[in-house]
């Protein structure tokens, strides 16, 4: 049994600047914590990415004084926990290669895509008069080719869109709903209505989707609203820009993931693929709240909300040297999956499904880690691990967790009991312990903190509550929860910059 390796390119590019070599940190650097760096874009984003606390909601100088005081207390208390026992866990380990390898795999894609675009003036211009415009779409999803060739041969013969609908379908009701310029929808189908000038009524497809199957479209209405003020028609000229450039590194990604795909064959085991296919089904078809309760309790998992344990640990395992499939007649047992997977969760290109079409989902998820794996193996033959970006993520992302384990190991040490705990709000429990100890922090590494107070003094922040993620990637957090650690909002120590 065959499964396409090629499958949908779905990364969300991350804010990262270009590196210039491995020694200089990328982006503005706001802080130096000893070895650590924090820039003003990781500033922002841990900001404006997450839910921040109440006590540091705001745009106010205290406020933002709290926020940095926190992400310099992250770093302190990594710096005062070098040998973490976290840092030993070999899960924690893996899951902090795939947080690195995930980073490469967009580093990747805005090297070898996003950088490559250039976006030709006439076709911004036609994009820019349709960016304003708003279709009612009347469709029919087909299945597959056997049923688009159908409609066809019956569209030749004169049928009308109606009656094929009605005869598909079996219902008077054909489904509609609206489209605009900016809708991320499949990339065929945006070619289709807006690649072209169209009339209403016209009956487009079918149209061949990215997973196979169909679509025939009929444009019911459109009704345009153009940009009026100055402003709105420079915003949407950027707006239309912007995403005329990803769409265009999108496809250019997908075709050199093709290039390194192309001789790669992926063969299931059908003897194990199908009962190993029935026990993964048990897991990720369970109801929310059961899923919530399998979650692993390591903290990095419980925050991720994803499944990186060992499915074949449920009652009746198959044999871990069981092979699940090869590549090109290298094994993959499923002791070496599910070891892998540790390092990238399965992501399922369907959010919701039954138990019938489970086994077709997972052999698609299967092979966009299989495609996801070769990717980090090319990022890692350019160097990609090297670059300054990917590095300051990954200590982004330890320093996140070893200061969540060692405020939780300090506060176990210094509380009498936990009902001495419970009883604390979190504000109080910063105030009366953690704002002292970090207080100490402070003072015994004042040497090696400097801060660019000119950088800090410029900075704005929205104060909209939002948590930003990424889509179809093994980890979706794009940045850590805000650090919980400190209400502090005194700067008296360290350094200036360049002092």
């Amino acid at each position: 049994m065959r499964a396409t390796l090629i499958a949908t390119i779905g990364v969300a590019l991350l804010l990262l600047m270009r590196c210039e070599s491995e020694t200089v940190p990328a982006g503005e650097i706001l802080a130096l914590v000893g070895d650590r760096v924090i820039t003003k874009e990781d500033f922002m984003r841990r900001s404006e990415y997450t839910v921040r606390p109440n006590y540091c909601a705001g745009d106010n100088y205290i406020h933002r004084k709290i926020i940095l005081n926190s992400l310099i207390s992250e770093k302190l208390l990594a710096l005062e926990n070098p040998d973490s026992p976290i840092k030993a866990d070999p899960d924690f380990r893996a899951y902090m290669d795939g947080r690195k390898e995930q980073t490469m795999r967009q580093w990747l894609y805005k090297e070898q895509a996003y950088n490559k675009v250039e976006i030709d003036t006439t076709a911004l211009k036609l994009a820019n008069r349709l960016a304003g415009r708003t279709y009612t779409l009347q469709f029919v999803s087909l299945p597959d080719a056997a049923a688009a060739a159908s409609w066809n041969a019956a569209a030749a013969d004169g049928y009308d869109f109606e009656t094929l609908s009605r005869t598909l379908t079996g219902t008077d009701s054909i489904p509609e709903k609206s489209m605009t310029w900016f809708d991320r929808e499949d990339q065929n189908i945006r070619s289709a209505i807006f690649g072209a000038q169209h009339q209403k009524g016209d009956v487009l497809g079918p149209i061949a989707l990215e997973d196979d199957r169909y679509i025939a479209v009929r444009l019911k209405s459109w009704v345009d609203k153009p940009a009026v003020t100055e402003v709105a028609k420079m915003q949407q000229w950027e707006d239309v820009h912007t995403r005329l450039v990803e769409v265009a590194a999108d496809d250019i990604y997908k075709r050199y993931v093709g290039s390194i795909m192309a001789d790669k064959e992926m063969k299931l085991n059908r003897d194990v693929f199908k009962p190993y296919s029935a026990r993964t089904a048990e897991l990720y078809l369970r109801s929310a709240e059961d899923k919530k309760k399998m979650l692993n309790r390591a903290v990095w998992n419980a925050e991720e909300q994803v499944f990186t344990e060992s499915l074949n640990d449920l009652p009746g395992g198959l044999p871990g040297d069981a092979v699940l499939f090869d590549i090109n007649g290298e094994a993959w047992t499923v002791d070496r999956f599910e070891g892998y997977l540790k390092k990238h969760p399965l992501v399922f290109r369907s959010k919701q499904m039954s138990h019938k079409e489970f086994p077709e989902q997972l052999k698609f998820a299967m092979a966009d880690m299989v495609r996801d794996y070769y990717l980090a193996q090319k990022a890692y033959d350019l160097g990609y691990d090297k670059v300054a970006n990917v590095a300051q993520s990954a200590q982004m992302w330890e320093d996140h967790y070893i200061s969540r384990q060692s405020r939780n190991d300090y506060l176990i040490s210094v509380m009498d009991t936990l009902s001495d705990s419970l009883a604390l709000s979190e504000i109080k429990v910063l105030e009366t312990y953690m704002d002292p100890y970090i207080d100490s922090l402070q003072n015994k590494y004042s040497d090696v903190i400097q801060i660019d107070t000119d950088m800090f003094e410029e900075i704005e922040l929205s104060t909209v509550p939002m948590m930003v993620s990424n889509r179809n990637v093994p980890f979706p957090l794009s940045v850590p929860s805000f650090p919980r650690l400190t209400t502090d909002n005194k700067l008296n120590y360290g350094r200036k910059m360049g002092d």
